[in-house]
């Protein structure tokens, strides 16, 4: 049973569409996207992007040390990200609201007479929590505004800090890697990045610059043929 499969591939090679005409691999790869609960189209392109994943890491295609990619930023672009990873202040400690001789005698009896109800109505449920939130507010740090403004600030330079633990230290970068893709866009909003530059960064040199306009691929019970009958 042999079957064709065609590939189009532009010169720069940045698209590739297949169609498959044999049934039993059509068959099979229906029932292996029913078994992961995906359409056989994406189960299809979750093999080849797992295959071409593979052997594009064996041959470090687009894949480049951490030393490398730390490289790719200007020395500007590096230190302005470094000084936002380390952009931390200390959180004040929260200053009590003190509530007012009304407040406080209206919580405590509304808490005592609430005990007491052996069978409470919503109304008194409604009413004993109307209080409590009248309470809770009169209570509340009267710095809240500077505490939440200092845990956004730390929590921005946190994220940035984790960014470049996960990215700059690791031993190689897969430039497709949507957590450095992620990364650098996640630079880019937090102005750090011009937004031209994730491009440029994640450029590399690719390896098969000129094809054919279009590449016959023949699949035969699933051996893959190269275009003349060798084997691929």
């Amino acid at each position: 049973m042999t079957s064709s499969a065609n590939t189009s591939l532009a010169n720069a090679m940045d698209t590739l569409s297949l169609t498959l005409t044999n049934t039993r691999v059509i068959d099979g790869i229906i029932y292996a996207a029913n078994s992961a609960g995906i359409s056989p189209e994406a189960y299809a392109e979750w093999l080849l992007t797992q295959d071409g994943h593979r052997f594009a890491d064996a041959n470090n295609y687009g894949v480049i040390t951490s030393a490398a990619f730390v490289a790719r930023f200007t020395p500007t672009e590096y230190g302005n990200i470094l000084a936002a990873a380390g952009n931390t202040v200390e959180v004040p400690d929260p200053i009590p609201g003190v509530p007012t001789a009304e407040q406080q005698q209206a919580y405590d009896d509304m808490v005592a007479a609430y005990a007491l109800l052996e069978n409470p109505t919503l109304d008194d449920t409604n009413m004993y929590q109307a209080v409590l939130a009248s309470y809770a507010a009169a209570t509340a740090p009267t710095n809240q505004a500077e505490i939440d403004a200092a845990e956004a600030q730390n929590a921005e330079a946190n994220e940035i800090k984790a960014l470049l633990d996960g990215l700059f230290s690791a031993p190689l970068v897969p430039l497709d890697d949507q957590r450095v893709v992620g990364g650098l866009q996640l630079l880019v909003s937090r102005g750090l990045l011009d937004a031209a530059r994730p491009a440029e960064i994640l450029f590399y040199a690719r390896p098969f610059p000129q094809v054919n306009d279009t590449t016959d691929l023949l699949v035969d019970d699933g051996i893959a043929l190269l275009p003349g009958g060798g084997d691929v």
